[in-house]
């Protein structure tokens, strides 16, 4: 394993610091899933199945073409947040504890 020294990032960052923005992204992330659960409720199904009724002229034009879009907007911020979770993760596992004398 690689072992980081906090200080070599940023004097103000912390192992704690980064346990509160992993678990900020992890909120984040519950929110953009409920979001994308609304529109999984709203449209019967997934991004793809609207996006081929929309491709076919099934649905309506406004706003399901706006609402994809959106649906897809929020599809990659999930994306996002998780992978910027997992980074997080990765730094406050990788920072060794202080050695006590």
């Amino acid at each position: 394993m690689i072992e980081i020294a906090i200080q070599a990032l940023s004097p103000g960052i912390s192992r704690e610091t980064l346990v509160q923005l992993a678990d900020e992204q992890l909120n984040q992330e519950a929110h953009l899933q409920t979001v994308i659960q609304r529109f999984e409720s709203r449209y019967n199904g997934s991004l793809p199945a609207l996006e081929a009724r929309l491709t076919r002229g099934e649905g309506q034009e406004h706003p399901d073409w706006e609402d994809s879009i959106e649906w897809r907007n929020v599809l990659e911020a999930l994306h996002h947040a998780r992978m910027l979770r997992r980074v997080l993760e990765w730094l406050r596992d990788s920072i060794v504890p202080p050695t006590r004398l």
